[in-house]
């Protein structure tokens, strides 16, 4: 019962054990460009999928099961137990395992001669990076105090995402000049050379955190978690904005392709500024505004973020039905632009309700509903839908209508996040004398 009463502070005694302020940045900047690189090996398969389609004659169903199961799914089941690994072990090594391995897979995507071959190779890449996010936010949360949590958190994420500009900016690039095999290759010798420079300068933090807050013996890991409502809450919330978010920004740059008929180097600039710029903008003046409203009140970020995300859904919304490229990308960079700031004050807020001890496996839990869902299951359905309703000229009109269809279901997240806004003040309220 005692986990339904309270909320661990997360606050650690020694600050000098965190490092200097010039090392943390360091770090920060390490960690935020294997994130960027994540990102990048991600996404850019998204602005090879028509190229593909045409090699290998594929439907829009197999691209989805591509883009989607084949590297969320298996990906998503594999982060749970590399988070344990993280939350026992050395992180640093974790992620440059993990960063390792899917520079590998990435390479070994642009040597495939058909669809089995890459459908693997794509598998490879969701299992290697599904190591590197949970070992990300569990070190950072031993660098950083509560105060300046979000703020770093906020950073790391939208840096992240601008790993999304780098892959639709350079994944156009790459397939008009080199194609998209040796796009994938060139992406691989990159991860090594940043492996390489991770593994010499970066330094595996004490787990400070844990020492102030430490987990009792005996004590399972559901237990460590925190209010089984409230994470419950935010596993939610993590699954529908993914489902609505992720499944259609996969199908995105095939959308502005059928639509409006542009060009791999225009949609990658395109859905690079509104992806990319637009969320790290957002991410990071999110983390800022949790940092200087939020560092008093554990349910600030859980309103904030129920109320941003009604307000990005009319932008989100009406960006599929715009009569032409430049107003859709408009309203597509306030839509992410409003969603990114959710980004620092959500992870700040999940690293408050669960124990130093399991932040890196309370990670990979929320992310795991979003990544099956979302990332997973997501753009097969919109590939299936898109389908069944496309069935006369380029299908970019079923393809406009199956994207609309996921992306209501934001409404959700402004459930749960409301929901989760309420239980931690109902905590807060019994907690005090």
């Amino acid at each position: 019962m005692q986990a339904e009463m309270s909320l661990p502070t997360n606050e650690a005694p020694v600050a000098a054990l965190r490092g200097s302020k010039a090392y943390r940045t360091y770090v920060l900047f390490a960690l935020s460009v294997v994130g960027f690189l994540c990102a990048v090996d991600k996404i850019v398969i998204t602005m090879f999928m028509e190229p593909m389609k045409k090699e290998f004659g594929l439907t829009d169903t197999q691209l989805g099961l591509l883009t989607g199961v084949a590297f969320s799914v298996l990906g998503g089941l594999a982060a749970i137990p590399l988070a344990r690994w993280a939350d026992r072990g050395s992180r640093k090594w974790i992620i440059n395992a993990s960063l390792l391995a899917w520079t590998v897979m990435t390479a070994a995507s642009g040597m495939a001669v058909n669809f089995t071959q890459l459908l693997i190779a794509r598998i490879g890449v969701g299992i290697g990076e599904a190591g590197c996010i949970p070992a990300t936010h569990s070190m950072l949360g031993d660098y950083y105090p509560r105060g300046e949590r979000a703020r770093a958190l906020g950073i790391q994420s939208g840096v992240f995402f601008l790993g999304s500009l780098g892959g639709l900016v350079g994944g156009g690039v790459l397939v008009q000049t080199v194609g998209w095999r040796y796009g994938f290759m060139i992406l691989g010798v990159i991860g090594l050379v940043v492996s390489l420079i991770f593994q010499l300068t970066v330094r595996e933090p004490t787990r400070v955190d844990e020492q102030a807050v430490p987990a009792a013996a005996g004590e399972s890991v559901w237990s460590q978690l925190g209010d089984r409502r409230a994470f419950c809450y935010l596993v939610g919330a993590f699954a529908t904005t993914s489902l609505a978010g992720s499944s259609v920004g996969t199908w995105l740059p095939s959308y502005y392709e059928r639509a409006f008929a542009l060009t791999p180097m225009q949609i990658g600039l395109g859905l690079g500024l509104c992806l990319g710029l637009a969320t790290t903008i957002g991410a990071v003046v999110g983390g800022q505004l949790a940092a200087r409203f939020g560092a008093g009140s554990k349910s600030w970020g859980a309103g904030f973020s129920a109320v941003d995300t009604v307000l990005v859904m009319p932008f989100y919304l009406a960006s599929f039905h715009a009569p032409n490229p430049v107003l859709s990308f408009a309203l597509l960079f306030c839509a992410f632009l409003l969603a990114g700031g959710i980004l620092g004050p959500v992870f700040s807020t999940l690293q408050d309700l669960v124990k130093p001890s399991v932040r890196a496996t309370a990670v990979a839990i929320v992310s795991v509903a979003g990544v099956i869902l979302g990332q997973g299951c997501g753009p097969l359905v919109v590939g299936a839908i898109s389908d069944v309703i496309g069935t006369s000229g380029n299908g970019a009109e079923g393809l406009r209508w199956a994207m609309t269809a996921l992306a209501l279901v934001n409404w959700l997240t402004v459930v749960w996040f409301w929901l989760l806004r309420q239980r931690i003040k109902a905590i807060e309220s019994a907690s005090c004398p």
